[in-house]
């Protein structure tokens, strides 16, 4: 009833917010119509998401409730769920594969849900199941309800898979955060997001990090590496331009946006910088809203080069010069090249007054373990600077 009652007063404040000395016209009927259609649309969809998880959720409560205090239960005992699938799909048709209810039993072991949210769609009587405690303190029921309200069932299903507590709670955040699709959500687990950023962060750092998204206050926390462009298509092997390679950046620039890091905002293509008749360009120009900084990005086709940095180094120097606006912070320079030898680098940007990044970027997604190997790699040269 609870739930009616707020879809009812939603459509009441739709209905209000169209002034009704506005509905004179054709156009402005169709329009008031359109918008509540869509707004009621759009909450009888969260209703019936929300209902979906929260069934979900019982079944693995009851399942859990059972295999703890059954009577009958030894039995059954590790063909539980083999058995219960086939009584259910009996009853009640598809959707209760022995796998799905091993998910709704994990679901119930890894999530809480509160009281309020149980109550409100009426589910259960009065001997609702008891919230369980979360690994960490802002894990509220606040955040519990706002995470089943915006999130789908099949969000929740790759979230599932996921054991580590804190990395779980990192890609829920980051989820909500971003509103990512289930798709991207899928993308960012495969290109180890959360290692990658983590990178440069102590263990109270991720745990902020999960707590607060990817909150960063340096370039150094922001700089991921690699980057993974396997959206644009393009394969290892194909013969392409680093032109070609802007190109399918910039046509799949929700993409490349979203894999740079939060608050992220295009600028320029070739940016052009001129002196005594002579033209210079900067590939990409971006600005962090979070950061406060322009970042000028150049596309490297095969290894790093040490001319590359000194080049940035101009670039930069021109921005801090003639770009930077009032309350701003300097520019940041980032070099994307497919390949790149760690001590080349190191020599190449020393003494640099500026602030200039090397980072490899990958076309395909690779194996977890070549990922897993390179975040490994990695993070040990981090641990011995």
């Amino acid at each position: 009833m609870k739930r009616e009652t707020k879809v009812i007063h939603k459509m009441s404040r739709a209905a209000k917010s169209v002034n009704s000395d506005l509905v004179t016209n054709y156009d402005s009927l169709v329009s008031a119509i359109t918008r509540v259609h869509d707004d009621v649309k759009c909450n009888a969809v969260q209703a019936v998401n929300l209902s979906l998880t929260l069934r979900n959720w019982l079944i693995g409560y009851y399942i859990v409730e059972y295999e703890q205090h059954g009577q009958d239960r030894a039995e059954y005992g590790a063909k539980l769920l083999e058995n219960l699938s086939n009584d259910l799909k009996k009853r009640l048709g598809k959707g209760f594969g022995w796998r799905n209810l091993e998910t709704f039993r994990k679901f119930y072991m890894m999530y809480s849900i509160s009281q309020s949210l149980i109550a409100e769609l009426g589910l259960i009587s009065s001997a609702s199941p008891a919230s369980k405690s979360q690994p960490f303190d802002w894990q509220d029921d606040s955040y519990f309800t706002r995470l089943f309200q915006r999130l789908s069932w099949t969000h929740l299903i790759e979230l599932i898979r996921i054991d580590d507590p804190l990395k779980r709670a990192f890609y829920e955040v980051e989820t909500l955060d971003n509103r990512w699709s289930v798709r991207e959500l899928k993308r960012q687990i495969n290109s180890l997001l959360y290692e990658r950023v983590g990178l440069s962060r102590d263990k109270e750092g991720v745990i902020s990090l999960a707590k607060d998204g990817e909150l960063f206050t340096t370039p150094d926390e922001m700089i991921r590496d690699p980057y993974v462009f396997e959206f644009l298509g393009l394969k290892p092997e194909q013969r392409y331009t680093e032109s070609q390679l802007e190109k399918a950046l910039l046509d799949h620039l929700q993409e490349f946006l979203l894999e740079m890091g939060k608050g992220f905002c295009f600028i320029a293509r070739q940016r052009r910088i001129t002196f005594d008749n002579e033209h210079y360009y900067i590939d990409l120009l971006l600005y962090n809203r979070r950061l406060k900084c322009l970042f000028a990005i150049d596309l490297m086709l095969g290894n790093f080069r040490h001319e590359y940095a000194g080049a940035m180094n101009f670039y930069l120097n021109y921005l801090n010069a003639e770009e930077m606006e009032q309350g701003e912070n300097p520019p940041v320079g980032l070099l994307l090249c497919s390949e790149k030898n760690e001590t080349h680098v190191e020599y190449a940007l020393g003494g640099l007054s500026n602030r200039v990044f090397v980072s490899r970027y990958l076309l395909h997604l690779p194996a977890k373990e070549e990922l897993e190997a390179f975040v490994a790699k990695t993070r040990k040269r981090l641990e011995n600077q």
